[in-house]
């Protein structure tokens, strides 16, 4: 019967290793001891204490263990001590062999080429994770706080090359001697493997560095980040531009280069590895063996996207190459946002304490710290009303229909310009008011001020202690020393002392409008003779009533690029086109201009009775046919400018519409379903009996008529300007 492992095999005893060294140190270095199985899998760890490690095995896993001694890592390093690693910090690794009898071993003394490298010194690694925003052409870094900063130390030249390919290393070689005989070139062109596509569906880092790869690269075990960095060498394009490596080289090293011994050439590279680091951007067949980062922590930004923290790194060997990568969590999930690679992204020799800048151009990624700076002074002209943005009102580029939505659609009532304004930077500049007027299109004749008192709400607790949302004035402002000159204030960010804040939930539309042009009421409310373009002017004042030049003070004007209502979304803004800039003599902007076709018109319908060859229907209703008769069908469906569309139905019975004498469209015509605009709008068609009747002998008939005005106000299609004809009826029965 077979046996299972005894309890012996099973237990875990100590073995005592005694490791002396060639030569003295001068202070007991901090050493461990590691056992690895033949697998290179991490068994147990235990310190070196008085030349002496006390290791705890099963004498199942001593049989094959590895027996590794080197600098300890658990305190300065994140991560489970890994064989390669070790090697990686010179570690020694004795000759071993596990006798179940013996319980201490001596192992042969550690070289005094590879103790030396076991002491460790200490870095300082702080920097900022930033969000680049340019405003107005200035690009401002605002902090990205709560980021988590991945530090990494990248393998040492003389570990990378030691592993290289030989035909590799023979390239570097060959590349080298060749690079070194030109001028330094600019810092190349990122091109697309840098550049962010935000057509990708999933734009994560991973996604886009796949689909960045050139063809056949397979072997980047670390993706290429997003972010469009290229770390330290992303500062240093103009200062490298100048730069001529040394030439010739020192004969004694160009001979090293030149030796048939690849281990020669081998460790002339890595002597001279300051002549290579410049070219790695250039040399892109290089990168996929950049693959080795070993993480030394990972620290979170603070409120100003600040990190700070220490590392270690060993003494004797030369100060470390970091690497550094961000994450930010993102819907829940920490997301790498950062991640510009090994081969451009390094910072070689990592002067301790110096500030790193990482930039993060995610737009998902928010910033910390309040709103960026607002460069300058900004006023965005918005909208009318709710429903259009300046984005949808037509230009000049449309001729006559210019001041038109892009629907078509005419506007009329009460319009009110949304605007935002830079309170705080207008109003510390003292330009603390502004001004809406309009005129005729085309007129030369004066302005006309929008006076219609414009408001805003704010909370306050009454006297009797009652929630209470009262009215603040922005004008006109009666202030004693511009009163009469019909300014607006603009609203201070700050609502009234005592206050509970701004309360625009009160009312939407009166808060939100920066003026009243009621268009309705342009020549006495005669919406025939008012009917046309106007064009709108906004004005800038000082808190004496002077007028604001715009270039001037540094104001700059800004509107949508994208259609209204703005929802959820983002709204873009940009310059707008030079139409809507007044400007004087000297080409200075002096005010914003706006053109609005307006029209207040109301619509007209009406249904004419049917004939047939000229007889019209009895007092009844009724109407006699015979055999291929005709009805002529005609209504009036009108809008004295055709800012207008309408439905007209007939019904038969109870079965519903009758097609061919059914009709919808704009007003404008001329002919739809058969149906023809003749003049004034009148629509006409003759249409056969027997289509009108189907399959009956005789039928009645219903017609109705709806006549739909096409006008907004900028919150809804102004309904009140619709018309309904009185409907119709008729019966057609066989005649004699």
């Amino acid at each position: 019967m077979a046996k299972g492992p005894s309890r012996r095999s099973e237990a875990r005893r100590a073995l005592e290793f005694v490791l002396p060294f060639e030569g003295k140190p001068e202070k007991e270095l901090d050493l461990s001891a590691y056992a690895f199985d033949q697998n290179s899998e991490l068994l147990t760890v235990s310190k070196v204490e008085r030349g002496v490690a006390s290791i705890e095995l099963t004498d199942e896993q001593a049989a094959g263990a590895r027996i590794v001694f080197g600098p300890t890592v658990g305190d300065r390093r994140i991560g489970q001590p890994s064989l390669e690693g070790l090697k990686r910090l010179r570690a020694y690794e004795p000759a071993f062999a596990f006798d179940p009898k013996v319980g201490r071993y001596e192992v042969l003394a550690a070289p005094d080429w590879l103790w030396r490298w076991w002491l460790w010194c200490s870095c300082r690694v702080q920097g900022q994770v930033v969000r680049p925003l340019t405003v107005e052409g200035i690009t401002t870094d605002m902090p990205v706080c709560n980021a988590r900063v991945h530090i990494c130390e990248v393998d040492s030249w003389w570990w990378l090359i030691t592993r290289i390919p030989d035909d590799v290393v023979i390239r570097i070689r060959d590349e080298l001697l060749a690079a070194i005989q030109r001028p330094f070139p600019p810092l190349p062109d990122p091109g697309p493997e840098f550049k962010f596509d935000s057509a990708v569906i999933d734009p994560t880092p991973e996604k886009i560095a796949r689909m960045n790869r050139g063809p056949g690269d397979t072997r980047l075990d670390k993706p290429m980040g997003t972010s469009g960095a290229l770390g330290r060498f992303a500062t240093q394009t103009a200062a490298m531009s100048e730069i001529t490596l040394p030439t010739p080289l020192d004969p004694t090293t160009r001979s090293q280069l030149s030796s048939r011994s690849l281990q020669t050439v081998r460790n002339a590279i890595i002597a001279n590895v300051d002549l290579i680091r410049p070219w790695i951007c250039w040399w892109p067949w290089l990168w996929p063996y950049f693959y080795w980062c070993d993480e030394m922590a990972v620290v979170q930004t603070d409120s100003q996207g600040n990190f700070d923290t220490t590392i270690w790194y060993l003494c004797f060997d030369d100060t470390p190459d970091l690497y550094f990568w961000v994450e930010y969590c993102i819907g829940g999930v920490w997301t790498t946002v950062y991640d510009p690679g090994f081969w451009c992204g390094t910072y070689w020799d990592f002067a301790c304490g110096t500030n790193v800048v990482l930039p993060v151009n995610d737009p998902r990624v928010p910033w910390c710290g309040g709103p960026p700076p607002l460069l300058g002074m900004q006023v965005a002209v918005l909208s009318i009303g709710h429903e259009k943005s300046l984005h949808q009102i037509q230009g000049q580029a449309a001729g006559t229909a210019e001041g038109l939505a892009s629907d078509g659609r005419p506007f009329g009532a009460s319009l009110e310009p949304t605007v935002w304004f830079s309170q705080d930077n207008l109003i510390a500049a003292g330009i603390t008011h502004y001004r809406w007027s309009y005129r005729r299109l085309g007129s030369l004749g004066s302005w006309t001020v929008m006076d219609r008192q414009v408001i805003r709400h704010y909370a306050m607790i009454d006297g009797l202690g009652n929630l209470t949302f009262k009215p603040y004035l922005l004008g006109p402002d009666p202030a004693p020393a511009i009163a009469g000159f019909n300014l607006f204030k603009i609203q201070p960010t700050a609502p009234p002392p005592g206050s509970f804040g701004w309360t625009p939930q009160v009312d939407a539309r009166e808060n939100t409008a920066s003026a009243f042009f009621l268009s309705h009421t342009l020549d006495g409310g005669d919406a025939t003779t008012a009917a046309g373009q106007y064009e709108l002017k906004l004005e800038l004042f000082d808190g004496a009533g002077n007028l604001i030049n715009w270039t001037d003070a540094g104001v700059v004007a800004k509107v949508p690029t994208v259609d209204a209502p703005f929802g959820v979304g983002s709204v873009p803004t940009t310059t707008p086109a030079p139409e809507h800039l007044i400007l004087d003599g000297l080409g200075k902007t002096v005010a914003f201009r706006l053109v609005l076709h307006v029209d207040n018109n109301v619509c007209q319908a009406a249904i004419h009775p049917v004939s047939i060859a000229g007889s019209t229907m009895d007092p009844c209703g009724f109407i006699k046919y015979h055999a291929g008769s005709q009805v002529h069908v005609s209504f009036l469906a009108r809008h004295p400018n055709d800012f207008a569309t309408f439905t007209f139905v007939t019904d038969k019975g109870t079965t519903g519409d009758v097609l061919a004498a059914t009709v919808s469209g704009s007003v404008t015509g001329p002919t739809i379903n058969g149906f023809t605009r003749v003049a004034a709008s009148e629509w006409a068609k003759d249409i056969l009996v027997s289509d009108l009747l189907g399959g009956c002998d005789k039928a009645a008939f219903a017609e109705t008529l709806h006549v739909y005005a096409m006008a907004t106000d900028g919150w809804s299609i102004l309904t009140y300007l619709d018309r309904d004809a009185t409907p119709q009826a008729y019966a057609l029965e066989p005649g004699p």
